[in-house]
């Protein structure tokens, strides 16, 4: 019979083991596991050269080791955005709206569709831009980013289209009345909590509570303890 001790270890062992996610269309800057909680997962300069990407709707591939995971994709329209805030807003000072509902993916690669030209914030073919993607599968935030080039007519080779959109599948979509505002709406927050030594994991959180799903992050960790 498993001591509790045991059990605990071998929960902390798993949980360490998958805590990452991956993101695979368009090709993240770079990929750390130690590093997933910090600003663009511990890459902050841009990559180069950007990769092209459509102005209207385009794919977004990720591979999530959780069992389930709340995620939500955002943009900065900075050349060169070195922290949370300059997915705030733009250069003129528009607010720049999330780029996907907050929504939630099960084990294994998923795909979502944004339209960034449809954003509202002006950008336009051959407008720069960079995505991050924020990841909570129940024991803190991930992040990974892409910076992209938007060319209009694009076109995302057939194996990257994205046809069972998971954004527009989960429950979580419909509960997030953050999307319709700022993309880092909190994100001043973030970076008091980085100054305080909170870490950039503990401010973005923040961005997500005000949507309402800090506590979907809670109830994950509480469901993972039950089945223990």
């Amino acid at each position: 019979m498993f001591s509790l001790k045991s059990i605990l270890a071998t929960s902390l062992i798993a949980s360490t083991a998958f805590a990452h996610f991956t993101l695979d269309y368009p090709t993240s800057r770079g990929f750390d596991d130690d590093n997933e909680p910090q600003y663009c997962g511990g890459f902050p300069n841009v990559a180069s050269p950007r990769q092209s990407f459509p102005l209207g709707q385009g794919p977004i591939w990720i591979d999530s080791h959780h069992t389930l995971a709340t995620v939500v994709a955002f943009i900065s329209t900075s050349s060169s955005p070195t922290s949370f805030d300059d997915f705030n807003t733009t250069s003129n000072g528009t607010s720049i709206p999330l780029a996907s509902p907050i929504f939630q993916v099960k084990e294994g690669e998923a795909c979502f569709n944004v339209d960034l030209g449809g954003l509202g914030v002006g950008l336009t073919n051959g407008s720069e831009v960079t995505l991050q993607v924020q990841y909570d599968g129940g024991d803190g935030n991930l992040y990974q980013c892409t910076d992209l080039v938007l060319i209009e007519g694009y076109s995302i080779p057939s194996n990257e289209t994205c046809t069972n959109d998971a954004s527009k599948a989960s429950n979580a979509s419909t509960t997030t009345s953050g999307a319709s505002t700022s993309a880092a709406s909190t994100a001043s927050s973030s970076s008091s909590a980085s100054a305080t030594g909170s870490g950039s994991s503990s401010g973005a959180l923040a961005r997500i509570e005000v949507a309402g799903l800090g506590v979907i992050g809670g109830l994950i960790s509480v469901a993972g303890l039950v089945l223990l």
